[in-house]
């Protein structure tokens, strides 16, 4: 049942990434992470019936092409604050897919007010994936999904 929680994650994951922003995943080595590239965290949860947390890692890169597919203009154009919003919409997303695929439509769940940081060191994306976790690559760019269900 756990490892199906994280095909779960990673399938949502992927489904909204390429319904919403036209981007897919891709197979590469996670073993390289460029350091000179800011990781984020982008943290959200839901509370009902049950209770969860997700987190989504990933570089500023990312989040400035994710919010260029969003917003329909360049990648270097996209604003340190338009790609940080496009990082916490997504997520809403995400976790509202999420809390329908594992808990089902019978109960309201509330979801929190997405927040985004930058990280001090890079995530160590050489971990295999665990009954929680997945590490995936989208475009080239490694992002990590951590899934923590709460009491």
């Amino acid at each position: 049942m756990q490892e199906q929680k994280a095909a779960t994650l990673a399938t949502i994951f992927s489904e909204v990434l390429a319904d919403l922003a036209f981007m897919f995943t891709d197979d590469e080595d996670f073993s390289e992470v460029d350091s000179s590239d800011p990781w984020l965290e982008t943290k959200i949860g839901y509370r009902g019936a049950k209770n969860g947390d997700l987190i989504f890692r990933c570089t500023r890169s990312f989040t400035k092409l994710l919010a260029s597919n969003l917003l329909g203009v360049d990648q270097d154009q996209a604003s340190d604050e338009q790609a940080n919003d496009a990082a916490k919409e997504f997520m809403n997303i995400v976790c509202g897919q999420l809390v329908t695929a594992m808990h089902g439509t019978d109960d309201v769940y509330n979801l929190t007010i997405p927040a985004i940081e930058r990280m001090k060191t890079s995530p160590d994306l050489s971990l295999d994936d665990g009954d929680y976790a997945s590490t995936i690559s989208v475009e080239n760019h490694s992002v990590q999904l951590v899934y923590s269900p709460t009491e």
